[in-house]
């Protein structure tokens, strides 16, 4: 993905096929920004297009986070089958550290999902934290 191919549409979304995971996911920016009433400057986007091209580096590990989640929370184990990423949300501003949003449907709650917080520093993905979705947009 390309810094040129961030588009949102005017509910602030878009989507793209992540040829990794074989499916289309939403990426949002949240509407809480100044962000979402500003030009995007092509740094931002490239911020954007980078975390999701390097998905690779940041996918298991959010997964994985995900199944000590659901052995805490929930006290089952939980597969990697079990889980579905379906929206990435963008909660930095354009002069801010990256923060990313990521929502997973979980087969084991698939009425509240799984949503974990990344924070990007210098090219390092820190999960700094794992909840219900809401976890991502909130």
């Amino acid at each position: 993905m390309k810094a040129t191919e961030i588009i949102f549409n005017e509910d602030l979304e878009m989507y793209v096929f992540l040829k990794d995971l074989d499916d289309e996911v939403c990426i949002t920016l949240s509407d809480s920004l100044s962000a979402s009433e500003e030009e995007l400057t092509e740094d931002y986007k490239g911020k954007i297009a980078s975390f999701v091209n390097n998905m690779p580096q940041w996918y298991s590990r959010a997964c994985n986070s995900i199944i000590a989640w659901a052995k805490d929370t929930y006290k089952i184990d939980a597969h990697i089958q079990d889980i579905e990423l379906i929206n990435i949300f963008v909660l930095f501003e354009q002069n801010e550290d990256e923060l990313f949003g990521v929502e997973f449907r979980v087969e084991f709650d698939v009425e509240h999902g799984c949503g974990i917080k990344i924070k990007v520093d210098n090219g390092k993905y820190d999960i700094i934290e794992v909840g219900t979705g809401d976890v991502a947009f909130c």
